[in-house]
């Protein structure tokens, strides 16, 4: 029996340091999408395991797939910063977004289950007039409104039943979070995306494909015109 539980030991050790790891990760990920954390701000790792409850070699490790990823940067004997993405990189991934998302979304118009575009819908509805009168009210509202509108995007582009267009937005959906995070706070009270999205939804309840692959075109641009600041 001793030797049983030695021999299950190391690997129950093995596998708690990737659940630490992913723990941190998922912390560092909330605090940013809720505005705890901003692009440019430098932060210690102290402060980040003091913030997220995490020990240093978790963290340590949750930096590393982080850099990897292109948030942040980690500048030795400084700190963490939280990269901001500057306009070239912005209009590389909307040149990319442009080219799928409309057709993505004409192809929605046909198959879309309307149940779920009508959840999709009265969720984007409720986070448009709710009103949030503290820090974590706000902060809350943000995330919701950041997965309501994640998913609509999802699900549009689950409609193409693509593989690699998969493999290719899930690489494209941290990035283009966290370059939302400071249009977020400029367009918070109004959240004209969201406002855009209902367009969007009402071309996929009519199952009108051109007006559906429109409405995501005039969103799009509208979206990349935000986030480097032309709106």
């Amino acid at each position: 029996m001793t030797r049983s539980r030695a021999a299950t030991s190391p690997a129950r050790a093995g596998r708690a340091k990737p659940m630490l790891r992913d723990t941190a990760y998922r912390s560092f990920m909330d605090h940013l999408l809720s505005g705890d954390l901003k692009p440019g701000l430098l932060v210690s790792q102290r402060e980040l395991c003091e913030s997220t409850g995490s020990t240093i070699g978790a963290m340590r490790e949750a930096l590393k797939r982080l850099e990897a990823e292109g948030i942040i940067t980690l500048i030795p004997q400084r700190g963490v910063m939280v990269r901001e993405p500057d306009v070239q990189e912005i209009n590389e991934v909307y040149e990319v977004r442009m080219l799928v998302e409309p057709h993505a979304a004409r192809a929605c118009a046909s198959a879309a289950d309307l149940d779920r575009i009508a959840d999709i819908e009265q969720r984007t509805r409720a986070v448009l007039e709710r009103t949030a009168e503290t820090r974590e009210q706000a902060a809350g509202l943000l995330r919701e409104a950041s997965r309501v509108d994640d998913e609509l995007h999802q699900v549009v582009l689950g409609a193409l039943h693509n593989r690699t267009v998969d493999r290719i937005f899930d690489q494209l959906r941290v990035p283009l979070q966290v370059s939302r995070l400071s249009v977020q706070l400029r367009f918070r009270s109004s959240r004209p995306g969201l406002r855009e999205h209902l367009k969007i939804i009402e071309a996929l309840r009519r199952r009108d494909g051109d007006a559906a692959a429109q409405a995501m075109t005039e969103h799009l641009e509208a979206s990349r015109r935000r986030e480097i600041g032309l709106d």
